[in-house]
């Protein structure tokens, strides 16, 4: 073919793969770690570049293994910078030949972020064929290494073999590393979850902003950052622990906050919640809303689920997991996980305390719902309180009232089961507004009280079943108003952008003021951002999508977007009649 070329090593590269065998390469184990650690290189190319170049994809920089025992091959595959068709000619490095120690053919697919997609393989002799794919469909850019292994070496197929190398020998990889598994409902499993450094991560690209860029580009690429990242920073170099105080540069930042659309809103779409009052009860309903003003409302039909309570069902967060919501009835003992796009149906069923005597009364508050990709588990978290209907029967335990503590209760559906969470302090209680909870990054969170009016920012660890708590200092400035009285502060829990932030707004000043989170678990870790108002005829919040558009409900109970970019206000029309109303970012499960 013309775009093929056939190449022989030569000189000093042939003479490195005649000796791999006879050198420090006789530990034929050490290819895995080789090849991850060129793929690891990959990816610290394209995150350099990726923060100079706002233009380059951002998706996300992993490293992939695939044993595949029936081709008898094993896969290789980054989403790194990729390789030239030089690099393939000239620039392997003797650490890839390594890989001839257990496999007798290799096929490299690779495309290098702004060249042509090219394929590499070698042949018997000592020499490979380059050629360009010409079949290439839009390929994102990365590097797949395919390796032949032989009869002999397929051992290296086993799961438990690779993940003992990678153990073994890639501790010192910051990318993840996921393995192809049978085990497993995504079939990914990621291996080294233990070493993932996002210090060092920072550390490394922070440095090499400092050596290699302009001061004016470093501010540039610095607005680009999230607030982590920007705050570990400021331990590198004096002058950027003061950006936050630099108007300029937190007006940079805050457009770039907004406009950048963050990855977890990929694939997503809007379901808008309302519960209506109806003939002296409440009735739910849900839509796949879209359209700048809702202009499309295509009602969902509901699952027929149990209603003790006159009050109709919630949703429990303000996303999916996976496609698939949790409905419960507010107080009360019933909770169902449903997928609208499957209709499928789970119904949860009772724990073991709700088999208490009529003398005793349960309040059941649920907290979270979310996803525990360790255990490949779905989980809902609640708290449990006791109390008395029949004084008359309190002997019925042996200390009285006393003896009936507070729990918090966890049901796990791979197990089918509920079970007790211990904990050592007392978790704050989520407020029973609407929306003030829900699932990002493998914890679930929300707005929690205790018995004064400060507010804490709780999150319960899915896969560690633990609760870390963040207090969250009032961001209003409460010298400009008379009296001051914080039982009139108003507060939401919202994902932003990607973010956890946190709104607040005094009484009916309809001035609001957002604040972001650094760092779970920290003291000082949230930093205002976003002042805005006043907003005539604004009630409360309801939700938030991506870009920096927050829903609002007004007072005369009709739906209003306002874009924190433009500060525009569109009313949309949609009329809530004193009902509840909650908005759900909604993702389908696309393995399903």
């Amino acid at each position: 073919m013309a775009n093929d070329e056939m190449f022989v090593l030569e000189g000093e590269t042939n003479k490195a793969l005649s000796l791999t065998n006879k050198t420090f390469y006789s530990n034929k184990e050490i290819f895995l770690s080789e090849l991850i650690n060129n793929a690891s290189d990959a990816l610290d190319r394209i995150q350099f570049e990726r923060i100079r170049d706002k233009n380059i994809v951002d998706d996300e920089l992993i490293i992939r293994l695939v044993p595949h025992k029936g081709n008898k091959t094993l896969s290789i595959i980054d989403t790194g910078i990729g390789m030239t068709k030089t690099d393939l000619a000239y620039n392997l490095g003797v650490g890839f030949y390594s890989a001839y120690l257990i496999a007798d053919k290799i096929i490299i697919t690779t495309k290098h972020n702004d060249h042509d997609e090219y394929i590499w393989e070698s042949q018997k002799d000592a020499s490979f064929m380059v050629t360009k794919d010409i079949n290439a469909q839009q390929s994102s850019r990365g590097t797949n290494i395919t390796l032949f292994l032989k009869d002999n070496q397929l051992e290296y197929l086993e799961e438990n073999t690779i993940m003992n190398l990678v153990i073994k020998n890639c501790q010192h990889i910051s990318h993840p590393i996921y393995l192809w598994t049978e085990n497993t409902k995504d079939h990914w499993l990621l291996i080294n979850i233990w070493s993932h450094n996002k210090d060092r991560d920072d550390k490394f690209v922070a440095q090499k902003l400092m050596n290699h860029l302009p001061n004016d580009l470093v501010l540039s690429v610095m607005s680009n950052l999230p607030f982590k990242s920007l705050k570990r920073f400021g331990c590198l170099q004096r002058s950027w622990t003061i950006l936050f105080e630099n108007s300029d540069f937190m007006n940079l930042f805050r457009n770039n906050f907004i406009r950048n659309q963050h990855s977890y809103y990929d694939d997503t779409s809007l379901l808008l919640f309302i519960n209506l009052p109806y003939q002296n009860t409440r009735k739910s309903n849900l839509f796949s809303v879209s359209g700048e003003r809702f202009q499309n409302m295509e009602k969902l039909e509901c699952p027929e689920v149990e209603d003790v309570y006159p009050c109709g069902f919630r949703i429990l967060g303000s996303c999916s997991v996976n496609g698939t919501l949790c409905l419960y009835i507010p107080y009360g003992r019933f909770v169902y996980l449903w997928n609208p796009d499957t209709n499928q149906l789970n119904v949860i069923p009772p724990s073991p305390v709700q088999s208490f005597p009529d003398s005793v009364d349960l309040l059941i508050i649920f907290h979270g719902f979310g996803y525990d990709c360790v255990r490949d588990d779905y989980k809902v978290i609640r708290r449990v309180c006791f109390f008395y209907n029949d004084l008359a029967e309190m002997d019925y335990f042996d200390d009285g009232p006393l003896c009936i503590e507070d729990i918090w209760e966890m049901y796990s559906l791979r197990y089918n089961s509920w079970k007790k969470v211990q904990v050592d302090f007392e978790v704050p209680l989520l407020s029973q507004e609407v929306g003030e909870n829900f699932f990002f990054e493998g914890m679930c969170h929300w707005l929690g009280y205790g018995d004064g009016p400060d507010a804490h920012l709780v999150s319960f660890d899915l896969s560690n079943e633990v609760f870390i708590t963040t207090f969250a200092p009032l961001d209003i400035p409460t010298e400009i108003y008379d009296n001051f009285d914080m039982n009139l502060v108003k507060r939401h829990l919202l994902l932003l952008n990607g973010s956890i932030a946190l709104m607040s707004n005094y009484a009916c000043t309809n001035t609001f003021y957002i604040s972001i989170l650094v760092e779970l678990g920290k003291k000082e870790t949230w930093n205002k951002l976003f002042v805005f108002g006043p907003i005539p005829d604004i009630a409360f919040s309801i939700g938030a999508r991506n870009l920096g558009n927050i829903l609002f409900q007004t007072y005369d109970s009709d739906l209003t977007w306002f874009d924190l970019t433009t500060h525009k206000i569109q009313k949309l029309g949609v009329q809530i009649d004193g009902g509840l109303c909650q908005l759900v970012v909604y993702k389908k499960n696309l393995l399903t």
